[in-house]
């Protein structure tokens, strides 16, 4: 033992982290990243433009998020790391800036993703009793960050509880709607098939938090077979209830009144339980908020953990630390918290996060391409995963996830033309 360690850091002997997580927890933390708030107020909206055919656009989002997905669960089996883009980008272009660059945008999401959620947390309380927005975000991302730095299985046993929750107010959904099913025409849209597609584009961002599963990669049990599959898991399970909720949510409640509703899933539960059914709705959304923000704070904290490693040197070392007793890196944990708390003070956070979300399709962008060339450079050096339809050394998936996410930027960057 060194003098060091009653600073919570061994010198001699540096603290890695704990590999505590094996394939059930790894899945049901990317279902919880996944699922996140976003399906409880997006619904509502895609509904608007989709019509009846709102199932059909879920299918379609979850079909163009599987394409990157299918890459990151590649990528990730043959660099099964915390830092996960970064150190894709930066093996296939042999770019240090250009893997930074990617790294940034991705701690820059983290933050203002969880500032954003966590703000809906309170809004979601304030449904219950009068709070100041701004106090009880913060208090939420302290908290957060608290149970981070304590442990990732502690996190990760709340996590589970959460999504429970989650995947349990969504039941509650699907339950009041089985009865509808058969009334609901999907074929059907107002608006053709460009609304399908404009619903599609907005329930894409119901599906993002996928790419953050590979930054538990050095907390998980034998990575390299165990983050593939959790991956593709975790978007089979999230689809199947995104579609089994839309049809039941179109068959209980007008597509017109879902698209004009805030809460649209508190809406349903009211039509088809009252009240107190409505409540409960509110109660797990509660839970959701608060679960997103506890696993966007440890994935993002993770990043910064990996990227701040001797051997890259892109961000400063200090970051890289590991408490020796907690082994998690409580300074990253930190600096994380730190950056997301004042961005809870920003007037207009929906566009700044709507500008995260197009940051993040240009890390797509660049985390397809990145498997493109890694084939085509370094076919031999594959892992435990190799996504499937690969014509020679071409990945028709990883091309698919390409053309996609560029597509999907640039229907976004039109939206403020």
């Amino acid at each position: 033992m060194t003098s060091s360690q009653g600073s919570g850091l061994t010198e001699s002997a540096a603290p890695t982290l704990s590999r505590d997580l094996g394939l059930f927890e790894v899945v049901v933390y990317g279902v919880g990243l996944i699922l996140g708030a976003g399906i409880y107020a997006i619904l509502g909206e895609a509904a608007g433009v989709a019509g009846e055919a709102l199932p059909i656009s879920f299918v379609v989002a979850a079909v163009v998020a599987s394409f990157t997905g299918l890459s990151y669960a590649e990528l990730a089996s043959r660099f099964p790391r915390g830092e996960g883009d970064y150190v894709y980008v930066r093996n296939a272009f042999g770019s240090k800036r250009l893997a930074e660059a990617v790294a940034f945008l991705r701690v820059f999401v983290g933050a203002v993703s969880a500032a954003a959620v966590a703000l809906a947390f309170a809004g979601y309380l304030d449904g219950f009793v009068s709070v100041p927005a701004v106090p009880v975000a913060i208090g939420l991302i302290v908290l957060a960050s608290a149970v981070n730095f304590w442990g990732i299985d502690t996190s990760v046993k709340l996590n589970l509880a959460f999504t429970a929750a989650e995947v349990a107010g969504l039941a509650i959904v699907i339950w009041f709607g089985r009865t509808t099913w058969g009334n609901v025409n999907v074929l059907h849209s107002p608006f053709g098939a460009p609304g399908v597609v404009e619903a599609a584009f907005l329930v894409f961002f119901a599906y993002l938090g996928f790419g953050s599963i590979v930054n538990i990669a050095e907390e998980t049990e034998n990575a390299t077979e165990t983050i593939p599959k959790a991956i593709v898991l975790a978007i089979g399970v999230t689809t199947v209830l995104y579609v089994f909720v839309a049809v039941s949510a179109i068959g209980v409640v007008n597509w017109e009144a879902l698209g004009a509703s805030s809460s649209p899933l508190t809406l349903v539960a009211r039509a088809g339980g009252g009240d107190v059914a409505a409540s409960v709705i509110t109660a797990i959304a509660l839970t959701s908020t608060a679960n997103t923000v506890l696993i966007l704070l440890v994935s993002t904290s993770r990043l910064v953990y990996g990227v701040s490693k001797s051997e890259y040197r892109s961000f400063p070392t200090v970051f890289s630390r590991v408490h020796a007793a907690r082994q998690t890196p409580y300074l990253a944990v930190a600096l994380v918290g730190g950056v997301t708390i004042p961005v809870t003070l920003l007037d207009d956070l929906g566009q700044v996060a709507s500008l995260a979300n197009g940051g993040l399709l240009v890390v797509f962008v660049v985390v397809n391409a990145a498997l493109l060339k890694l084939r085509y450079e370094k076919p031999d050096e594959r892992g435990g995963f190799t996504a499937p339809l690969t014509v020679g050394r071409l990945s028709v998936t990883a091309l698919a996830g390409l053309v996609t996410s560029l597509g999907l930027f640039t229907v976004y960057v039109s939206s403020f033309l």
